[in-house]
């Protein structure tokens, strides 16, 4: 894939726009350049075009970049990871990550804040839910989520700030508004718990707008960027 940097800026401000569209509170969303599909050097490229929030979804590769960018001219880009973890790869996203998007499991979230304590840091994360019931994603159904609900903000290095969800890929727009609409209420519900829940992240390339629409704080754009 070429980088073409008056390309990559004017989809990047549409999306922008779009924001200031759609979203109840635009200043509030964070649009999060989903990164795996780039290598060392063109990921170089991008930081040097301005962008400096970025998503890894594979907990090695992700280790691998940030050794490359260990210099002190990276050290306000932030990493998120967005992709599926496996309890034994905690360990290499430890020590940098800044928020955890795909918490899918109550094991899992045990097992971070047992690496956090290990580390002596305190982790920021989001509760990945199936909404759909999707057999092909992982997640927690929301039913499952509220029966307990209480266990999941009750670790001591583990804060979790929202919740993170995906679409079905082929769904209908009236559907994807309607999962990404549970989800707002969610969120909403359980802010009247813990007032530092803030983020909502949701929404992807083909779904960001409905997303929007929905009260997102975060949207994960990857190809729409290249278009």
């Amino acid at each position: 894939m070429e980088l073409d940097n008056i390309k990559i800026q004017q989809n990047y401000n549409k999306i922008f726009e779009d924001i200031k569209k759609y979203s109840p509170y635009p200043e509030k969303v964070k649009i999060l350049f989903v990164s795996k599909y780039f290598d060392v050097e063109k990921h170089k490229a991008i930081i040097d075009m301005g962008y400096d929030y970025f998503g890894e979804n594979r907990a090695q590769l992700y280790r691998d970049k940030l050794n490359e960018f260990s210099d002190e001219k990276y050290k306000n880009i932030k990493w998120d990871f967005i992709g599926r973890l496996q309890k034994n790869k905690i360990k290499y996203i430890i020590n940098s990550v800044n928020l955890i998007h795909s918490i899918d499991s109550y094991e899992l979230l045990e097992e971070i804040n047992k690496k956090a304590i290990e580390n002596n840091r305190v982790i920021n994360g989001l509760i990945q839910i199936n909404v759909s019931k999707e057999e092909s994603k992982t997640g927690i159904y929301i039913e499952d989520f509220k029966k307990d609900s209480e266990k999941y903000f009750s670790m001591s290095n583990v804060k979790i700030e929202g919740f993170m969800t995906m679409a079905p890929y082929e769904a209908s727009q009236q559907e994807i508004n309607s999962y990404f609409l549970k989800m707002r209420e969610l969120k909403e519900e359980y802010q009247k718990k813990y007032n530092y829940i803030t983020e909502l992240s949701m929404g992807m390339s083909n779904d960001y707008i409905e997303a929007l629409k929905n009260g997102a704080t975060i949207i994960r754009i990857g190809s729409k960027l290249f278009e």
